[in-house]
């Protein structure tokens, strides 16, 4: 019995120190590209004799690389040239800064400490080299949605890296179920079966360990074809000269018909007169004849 206690004490013992050993091993550093990045792991060398030598690497895809080698006996670390312009290290507590970050630089870095008695002193911390995320893109697939189909909205940047996707509509976040899909990292969602009551302003937020961006997406649909036929139907023509334009031509041409007409029935009225005047005029000479030819008839008479 005794024995079994002491082994499931020294069980425990062994996974509650391999989990502080993992929280150490999963210490983790954001740093920013093109920026200058303090590594948070030292020694104290105040007393150079306890210390033989010491190392720093970068270790990725299991593949170890020596960015600066010290001894407190020799004048200078050895650094190599790759690393040479970028490295800032204290001598009296091996701290490391690193300077203009580039994305090669993520990976875990190591300080190897070897004390005068053979002893190594180890720790390590993972950098992360992140991008800020800009103002992310939304666009509607297809292009003019119709009610009663599926319509993705695909959310992108054009910079930014370890991105995180996220959406919701008034504030409320979505999440894959019957009426939504999302994609497998979250950057498009999709409206099944979309209807009137999907239209909305819907929000794609993308964040990574340093920034966080979002964009409102206003979602409504396209008319159909024949809501769009009818309306031009009943509107008519909408260009160049415009429906003003038109107004100004009909009421000049009604004026200028009427005008029209009017000289028209002025034309007539003078013909007519003109033309009575001259039958008058004959009927006239006509009499003045007669009566001449009467009066000449008497004096012969005589």
């Amino acid at each position: 019995m005794a024995l079994l206690v002491a082994g499931i004490t020294l069980h425990i013992l062994q996974t509650f120190t391999g989990l502080v050993f993992a929280e150490k091993q999963q210490q983790t550093l954001d740093g920013i590209i093109h920026q200058t990045v303090r590594l948070p792991l030292k020694q104290n060398l105040s007393e150079p004799t306890d210390v033989f030598s010491l190392e720093w690497r970068l270790i990725q895809k299991e593949t170890a690389r020596a960015i600066l080698i010290y001894s407190p006996s020799s004048p200078s670390p050895y650094i190599p040239e790759t690393f040479k312009d970028r490295v800032n290290f204290s001598r009296s507590t091996s701290e490391l800064w690193l300077k203009s970050l580039q994305l090669s630089d993520e990976g875990l870095y190591e300080l190897d400490v070897t004390m005068s008695d053979g002893k190594s002193r180890r720790s390590s911390v993972f950098l992360t080299v992140n991008v800020a995320v800009c103002k992310p893109h939304i666009e509607p697939v297809p292009a003019a949605p119709q009610v009663g189909g599926n319509v993705t909205l695909q959310c992108s940047v054009s910079e930014g890296n370890l991105v995180r996707y996220s959406w919701s509509r008034c504030g409320r976040p979505l999440s894959h179920g019957v009426n939504y899909q999302l994609s497998h990292n979250n950057s498009s969602l999709t409206l099944v079966n979309a209807q009137e009551t999907n239209v909305g302003i819907y929000s794609c937020a993308v964040a990574n360990r340093i920034s966080r961006n979002q964009t409102d997406f206003v979602f409504t649909f396209c008319p159909t074809p024949a809501s769009v036929t009818t309306q031009q139907d009943y509107i008519g023509y909408g260009g160049y000269p415009g429906y003003l334009g038109y107004i100004i031509i009909i009421v000049v041409c009604c004026r200028w018909k009427k005008q029209a007409l009017q000289s028209s029935e002025d034309c007539d009225v003078i013909y007519e007169n003109s033309h009575m005047k001259h039958k008058l005029s004959l009927t006239a000479s006509t009499e003045v004849k007669i009566v001449s030819s009467k009066q000449a008839s008497k004096r012969r008479g005589r």
